[in-house]
């Protein structure tokens, strides 16, 4: 990067970096400007970025006050100038022969030879370390991060039968088209902080979400409701011919609460690990059906002797810079006892 020096005046030097950055120097006389020769001031700006190097990433930041006079070519000359101003975390303080000018807080503490003046409370604390021209303040501040499962989640995946007992079915009549069977859920996820340390975290994430399963059946039947249960037959038209449906499915909403426990890791490529139950209520049901060739669509509701409650178990794994992965497993089963084959649900996919 180029550096030009353009003396505006003869008080006065502005140095630019860049197109945006400029470093203005300015002295009440020329003989002002010219003491910067005594100065290293590549040894500065050395000390200048390494404090700007501590301020990067995500666990502490310090700030530090700088004294001029530590940047001397000879050294003996810094005896000779006792003059200074210096910004820190307890204030300002200001020497200019025998005027000292103390800014804190507390208020304001003028020395001025041997007269003294202060403007409100400022009697050092006793837990306050002494003040001395080589002192310097460092505060470190610690991360606050939270879960990284905070906020709105968009979780979409498949649907497949974790468990599936037939109990007279015929499994073929029910099969679910692999990739035509899709789960959607749209929530939000409250955090409690348990624990905290400077590589893992432990939380307790609170879940509200609503749910959707589309079971995309293969082939052309569909799901009707009988006195005595559900059957999975073909679509017929009045002729009491067979259609060949294109689409046929069955549509399951839900409204879910979970409850997460989470290891979080803000320095690891695995950013979290969660694992958790949920409960779910379910809001209606239907099937849709859409005949291939004429493209005729069909929706019957009905509860379908859906259960009318989910629970489960839940996983997540968070993989920085990655879509987040989740599995849910139903212990319930989706149909009512004796009105269905004994299907449990799985579904799986990513956290957007």
């Amino acid at each position: 990067m180029a550096v030009n020096a353009n003396p505006v005046s003869k008080d006065s030097i502005i140095i630019t970096f860049g197109e945006k950055t400029r470093l203005i120097i300015y002295g009440e006389d020329r003989q002002e400007l010219e003491k910067l020769l005594k100065y290293d001031l590549n040894a500065l700006l050395r000390d200048l970025e390494a404090r700007l190097d501590t301020i990067e990433g995500d666990t502490k930041i310090y700030y530090d006050e700088l004294d001029g006079r530590d940047y001397l070519k000879d050294k003996s000359d810094a005896d000779k100038d006792k003059n200074y101003v210096r910004i820190g975390l307890r204030g300002i303080r200001i020497k200019d022969g025998d005027t000292e000018v103390n800014i804190t807080s507390r208020g304001v503490d003028i020395k001025d030879g041997g007269e003294r003046v202060k403007i409100g409370s400022v009697e050092k604390d006793s837990t306050e370390e002494d003040d001395d021209d080589d002192h310097v303040t460092r505060i470190r501040k610690v991360n606050r991060y939270s879960s990284p499962r905070k906020g709105f989640n968009v979780n979409v995946g498949l649907n497949a039968y974790g468990d599936n007992q037939p109990m007279g079915y015929n499994t073929s009549d029910y099969d679910l088209r692999p990739f035509g069977s899709r789960y959607i859920s749209l929530g939000l996820v409250r955090s409690a902080t348990i624990a905290r340390g400077n590589s893992v975290g432990l939380h307790m994430d609170f879940g509200l979400n609503a749910s959707w399963y589309n079971l995309m059946f293969d082939g052309s039947n569909t799901v009707e409701k009988t006195a005595t249960g559900v059957a999975f037959v073909p679509l017929m038209d009045r002729d009491n011919r067979e259609l060949e449906l294109s689409k046929s499915k069955l549509t399951v909403p839900y409204i879910n609460f979970s409850l997460m426990p989470t290891l979080s890791f803000p320095k690891s490529a695995i950013s979290y690990i969660s694992a958790g139950v949920y409960g779910g209520y379910r809001l209606g049901g239907y099937t849709k059906t859409k005949t291939a060739g004429t493209g005729e669509k069909d929706h019957v509701r009905t509860n379908y002797y859906l259960d009318d409650f989910r629970y489960g178990a839940a996983f997540e794994l968070g993989i920085r810079n990655f879509p987040d992965l989740f599995v849910n497993y139903d212990f319930n089963t989706l149909f009512e006892d004796n009105r269905g084959p004994a299907v449990r649900m799985i579904s799986f996919g990513i956290r957007l």
